[in-house]
């Protein structure tokens, strides 16, 4: 199975080894992504007023400078035509009001970061194959997942 071609994916992430780790998973996962990253929520924020099409999916971590993951959520859940956009969070913490205040913002999955490589590759598996990042969850059982 492939993902639809080129299907276009945004990650806003300050750690350029959490990126490289994603830019080399994600070749792992299909050839056929373009792939864009930004180091921050401003600059995500401003490239998604700057795109000429819109992304088939976000990935967003949630500690980064300037504008973290859960503002640049409430903004783009907040902006025209991007209310379907499929988020996904990614971070270290999986303390309780961070997922839930996700989940309430609308983003579809909250993922703690893999600790391995193979993890990450299945997290991409997971939401970029099986789209599990493109419906809303329907509970918190569907919307958390951790190590």
């Amino acid at each position: 199975m492939s993902l639809p071609t080129p299907m276009r994916i945004l990650l806003a992430d300050d750690d350029h080894d959490d990126t490289f780790l994603f830019q080399e998973a994600l070749e792992q996962v299909s050839a056929e992504a373009q792939l864009s990253v930004v180091e921050n929520g401003v600059d995500l924020l401003r490239m998604l007023k700057d795109l000429d099409g819109k992304p088939d999916i976000i990935f967003l971590d949630m500690n980064m400078p300037v504008k973290n993951g859960l503002e640049c959520l409430e903004e783009i859940r907040g902006t025209t035509g991007y209310e379907l956009i499929p988020i996904v969070i990614l971070s270290t913490s999986v303390a309780q009001y961070l997922w839930e205040s996700a989940f309430r913002n609308g983003a579809n999955l909250y993922i703690q970061k893999p600790t391995s490589f193979n993890g990450l590759i299945e997290i991409l598996k997971k939401c970029l194959l099986e789209r599990a990042g493109s419906a809303m969850p329907e509970g918190l059982e569907q919307f958390l997942i951790t190590n």
